[in-house]
């Protein structure tokens, strides 16, 4: 069995933006311990696998290559073991990020990440792990508070924080994760109020009635099937099928992104009228089937058109046409909460929370690979026939 032993092995530069990597893996052998030399040839294809360098061209950075390298030590020897007990929060959060991120879905790694950055390591990043004591996290907590952050960005940053202190302890940097003291209890609570805004079948009207074409239409897709924005953009033509659409790609800063595997792809039923409107829009429109659905106007490179950017639409798109409809607060996340909020009133929770696609992926992801269950047909069929009562559409 490996030995846990700390190294960063070595790297050498061998052109074309690749790299050499070499490392030992020790294993017992009867004559006593043995260092068996490991290589490996870095390469942006490699690193892809990681979800590593993808947000930026060209070949990978030394910092970028080191981390797939980390990560490349620590699957090889079953453990990654920081240097000593003196390390600070920034090394143990980096080899927390590169341990879980090829785990993270592309929503997730957008959202995590950027927690752990941004809040996290900015913070405490130079503070000696092995220092940080329960109450000087809950002085950092209660400064987040008064600062204004949402209950959701508490719990994120809480949560992962908790993660990384616990991967300190595993790696005995720490005796113990001051989070988990049995006289101190971290707490917290957002003075932000959590925004529980939707729209109501008449404003859902008014904004519909505002907006033709192909605008009609996303506005339609969001309402009524409660897509998340980076998955709608990421549509191509050969994701719409007979009666649903295939979700299987994410649209997240610039890049796409699998959510899951092929045989694991999640089909969206899609009621009668709003397929109508979706096959007319196909065929009003030039493309091959793997192009995407909605193409932005400008091109990017050799490559095409890209997908539609989610900030860009609700800046020229949505924030607009709700202008027009005296529509206050208005935003992407708001139409995914109108659609919960309406098609909840017409199905039961398990049917709601199978159309949200919010459950377990042992659950709910698992179920939709087999089909999709006539009782959120018949729900999604009637919370678009409240949609379009007495609806002045234009097409």
């Amino acid at each position: 069995m490996a030995r846990t032993k700390y190294q960063r092995g070595s790297l050498r530069k061998i052109g074309n933006g690749q790299y050499v990597a070499r490392w030992r893996r020790y294993a017992a052998t009867p004559s006593g311990e043995k260092a068996i030399p490991r290589k490996k040839i870095i390469t942006k294809e490699l690193a892809a696998k990681y979800r590593i360098g993808q947000d930026y061209p060209g070949p990978l950075t030394k910092s970028d290559v080191q981390r797939l390298l980390d990560i490349l030590i620590a699957e090889d020897t079953g453990k990654y073991v920081a240097p000593d007990s003196a390390a600070t929060f920034e090394q143990v959060a980096r080899q927390y990020i590169a341990v879980k991120e090829p785990r993270w879905g592309a929503h997730a790694e957008a959202t995590t990440k950027s927690v752990i950055q941004k809040h996290l390591i900015e913070n405490l990043g130079r503070r000696r792990v092995d220092e940080l004591t329960a109450v000087e996290i809950q002085m950092f907590i209660n400064g987040m508070v008064r600062s204004g952050a949402s209950h959701s960005l508490l719990q994120k940053a809480v949560t992962h924080l908790r993660a990384i202190l616990d991967q300190a302890e595993e790696l005995d940097i720490i005796e113990r994760n001051p989070m988990r003291s049995r006289t101190v209890r971290i707490e917290y609570k957002s003075r932000k109020r959590k925004s529980e805004r939707y729209l109501s079948l008449e404003e859902c009207r008014t904004l519909l009635s505002t907006l033709f074409g192909r605008d009609h239409l996303i506005i339609r897709m969001f309402i009524q099937l409660g897509l998340r924005p980076e998955e709608l953009f990421a549509l191509r033509r050969n994701d719409v099928g007979k009666g649903f659409v295939r979700i299987d790609e994410a649209f997240t800063k610039g890049q796409i992104k699998e959510t899951k595997t092929e045989e694991s792809a999640v089909n969206v039923y899609v009621p009668p009228d709003l397929m109508k409107e979706l096959r007319t829009w196909m065929e009003s429109t030039a493309g091959n089937d793997e192009d995407w659905l909605f193409p932005a106007s400008r091109r990017r490179g050799s490559a095409g058109l890209s997908p539609i950017s989610q900030n860009n639409y609700r800046n020229r798109v949505l924030k607009p046409a709700a202008e027009n409809a005296g529509i206050l607060d208005l935003d992407l996340l708001t139409l995914r909460r109108t659609c919960a909020t309406h098609f909840g009133q017409k199905a039961n929770t398990k049917d709601t929370q199978a159309q949200m696609r919010h459950a377990d992926p042992s659950t709910t992801l698992k179920y939709y690979q087999q089909s999709i269950p006539e009782s959120v047909k018949k729900a999604a069929v009637a919370l678009e026939a409240e949609i379009l009562k007495k609806a002045k559409r234009s097409r």
